[in-house]
């Protein structure tokens, strides 16, 4: 367990730059707990197709829990796991879960999430928001560099973690500690390395974000509801989002519930109505029609079409890999030797055509050349390649 990890829980009457050097403190003695191998990593079981009906959310990217204090209950399809304090769990991408918060009689719930997904990344610190439910306490959103490297070396933990079962070796939890470590020293280093031209995102706008991720497969979630878990009206909110990244909350929604569609459509064997229910489409007929409107055909034909794609791609890329002769090349046009000894024999004094002359003479027959062999200088000048 890292030093100070427990009977740390943050006051949320302090202000927002007291919470954000909280939330980087605690950053700050996980890291040093994996660095000293003291850290216990924590990695649930996940099911085959990753996505089941049930309670709870899920991502498509790994997500990282740091437990400071109190304990987090998380309900899975198939099992359940309480996270304790100075624990951390990593969570693998598209697994079904549900959060408890509780406190401890001497330190109340507190926990660091950290999610990175493309090119963005969030860190925020949670505390118990209402009995029994975590909510957000301190949010900072970024795009950096290391988002995606952050992104890589969390799904290879939660991969490291889920294959090492009661008889693996005891490197495989050094490396899971060595990703995590990884991971959270990346945090800490996109934190506070914020490009100063950058337009700064409002609060509330990275609230919004978050909120529609942990809820996108809620078929309820919309402007209204998240406004009134933002404290403020939809129409504001709306209006803050928009002028902040040029783009509608209600579009937003929709595009990221298009974006996870194709994800899974592509990545899964689900069936179309079990990704229109992970995707909070109430029928499969709306999304049907919502997939069509985006990409032009049905999820169906789209799955259909890509995979005919994929597997182009794949035997193609197995033929150069084994070495197997690829399409011939075009035969070349005649040149060289054969015009060489035509432009020679009617030269009459004249120097040797340029290389570049020669490769734009036209093609020329055999009896063509014969009969041009006995022609005239003036009469080779005539045809030609200027």
């Amino acid at each position: 367990m890292p030093a100070d990890a427990t009977g740390s829980g943050v006051d949320r009457r302090l202000p927002a730059p007291d919470r954000a050097l909280r939330m980087r403190e605690q950053l700050g003695i996980f890291l040093d707990g994996a660095a000293a191998g003291t850290l216990t990593v924590r990695v649930p079981a996940q099911p085959v197709n990753g996505v089941s009906r049930g309670e709870g959310h899920f991502h498509l990217a790994s997500e990282l829990f740091l437990q400071v204090s109190g304990w987090t209950l998380f309900r899975f399809p198939h099992a359940e796991l309480k996270l304790s304090a100075g624990e951390a769990l990593v969570l693998p991408p598209r697994l079904l879960h549900a959060e408890r918060a509780g406190s401890e009689s001497d330190a109340p719930f507190c926990n660091v999430v950290i999610y990175a997904e493309g090119a963005a990344l969030s860190c925020h610190l949670a505390h118990e928001a209402e009995p029994g439910r975590p909510g957000i306490l301190h949010l900072e959103g970024h795009r950096h560099a290391q988002a995606p490297r952050i992104h890589d070396w969390l799904v290879d933990a939660a991969r490291l973690g889920r294959d090492a079962g009661a008889d693996a070796p005891a490197w495989a939890a050094t490396q899971t500690r060595a990703l995590v470590s990884a991971a959270t020293a990346g945090v800490l280093r996109a934190l506070d390395d914020i490009d100063p031209d950058a337009r700064a995102e409002p609060a509330l706008v990275a609230r919004a974000r978050v909120l529609v991720q942990n809820q996108l497969g809620d078929h309820r979630l919309s402007v209204r509801g998240l406004a009134e878990q933002s404290g403020c009206t939809a129409d504001y909110l709306s209006h803050v989002f928009s002028q902040a990244t040029d783009e509608h909350l209600a579009a937003f929604i929709v595009r990221r519930r298009m974006e996870r569609a194709a994800h899974l459509l592509a990545q899964s064997t689900l069936a179309g109505k079990e990704v229109a229910w992970a995707c909070g489409f109430a029928t499969q007929s709306y999304f049907i029609r919502s997939f069509r409107a985006q990409f032009g055909m049905t999820p169906q034909a789209w799955r259909a079409a890509r995979a005919v794609a994929a597997g182009r791609f794949i035997s193609r890329r197995k033929r150069v890999l084994v070495g197997s002769p690829l399409p011939p090349t075009p035969p070349r046009s005649p040149r060289g030797s054969g015009w060489t000894r035509f432009a020679r024999a009617g030269q009459a004094g004249r120097s040797q055509p340029t290389r570049s002359r020669r490769a734009a003479a036209p093609c020329v027959s055999r009896s063509a050349r014969s009969d041009c062999r006995s022609s005239s200088a003036s009469s080779i000048r005539s045809w030609r390649a200027p």
